[in-house]
């Protein structure tokens, strides 16, 4: 059993409501789940489905790539500018995927998404380890996971209202503009906030 240090009350709602709806919205997975995007491709553009494949192979791999960057990028800007001024682009382009009808446009984005999609996975990471006390660590990141989980599970059900009325781009929009919301939120929040101590 964990209990928050009760000398910052102030800073653990802020820090707990910003880390859980960041996982919440991670990579757009409130409403468009990979599964949701590649069957986006397939039925927009009349895509096979050995090409949709290919294609999130390649930007999967790009992702994973990605994440080699982003250490050395978060000891130069510091983490919390790390997570927003690489997920940011990667909000706006997730918005941008379905503006399209031209497919090579439409794959230039979600290429250009992956580039720094999961960029932020480490800094935000290292970020919360940062602020919580050692022995809280696990207890925090168990709880983060849990609901994060939890909520993603109405992501699926919201996402086939939209295609159920035809309205699957509002899915990407939905999620890019929450996506970037959070950024900005996140570097409002954070941006003063210093990492060499505990908040409490």
């Amino acid at each position: 059993m964990f209990t928050f240090c009760n000398r910052c009350p102030r800073f653990w709602p802020r820090a707990s409501v910003s880390f859980l709806v960041g996982s919440l919205l991670k990579d757009g997975q409130l409403t468009v789940q990979s599964s949701w995007v590649s069957y986006f491709f397939h039925i927009k553009f009349d895509l096979a489905e050995g090409k949709v494949g290919t294609i999130f192979f390649v930007t999967s791999f790009i992702a994973a790539g990605s994440m080699l960057v982003a250490s050395s990028l978060a000891k130069r800007i510091g983490n919390i500018q790390t997570m927003v001024f690489t997920h940011l682009p990667s909000s706006i382009f997730l918005a941008l995927i379905p503006a399209t009808n031209s497919l090579p446009l439409a794959i230039m984005f979600l290429v250009l998404r992956s580039c720094t999609q999961s960029m932020d996975t480490a800094p935000r990471s290292a970020f919360l380890a940062s602020i919580v006390r050692p022995n809280e660590r696990t207890a925090v990141l168990g709880i983060t996971n849990v609901v994060k989980t939890i909520a993603q599970s109405m992501g699926p059900l919201i996402t086939g209202v939209f295609a159920s009325r035809d309205l699957f781009w509002l899915s990407f929009v939905v999620a890019g503009s929450l996506k970037v919301t959070y950024d900005l939120g996140m570097l409002a929040v954070f941006i003063g906030h210093k990492v060499s101590n505990y908040p409490c």
